[in-house]
């Protein structure tokens, strides 16, 4: 999925992200999610090594952006309105 994904940004699990991650991850995935099911993107937290996705059906739980796949494309204009965009990228890009 993609990982600057804006509050609303739609994705869903097939059954090959749902086989992604540490197993902790796809138990997650498996205890709250379905092969198929649309999800709506609260926010990302985007770090070195990971991204943790929040989704509004789900609010206090964390999963992990490899479980996910996008339903539709984000420009990159709205990449960049991420709040942490920035933080990885030059603002000169």
């Amino acid at each position: 999925m993609n990982i600057w994904a804006l509050e609303g940004f739609k994705v869903t699990v097939t059954q090959e992200s749902a086989r992604n991650g540490y197993n902790y991850d796809r138990e997650k995935i498996k205890k709250y999610c379905k092969i198929g099911g649309i999800y709506t993107v609260n926010y990302t937290s985007v770090g070195e090594c990971n991204t943790a996705v929040f989704l509004k059906e789900f609010p206090k739980i964390s999963f992990n952006s490899v479980n996910f796949e996008d339903v539709r494309s984000q420009s990159k204009a709205e990449d960049k309105k991420h709040m942490g965009y920035y933080i990885f990228h030059d603002r000169g890009e």
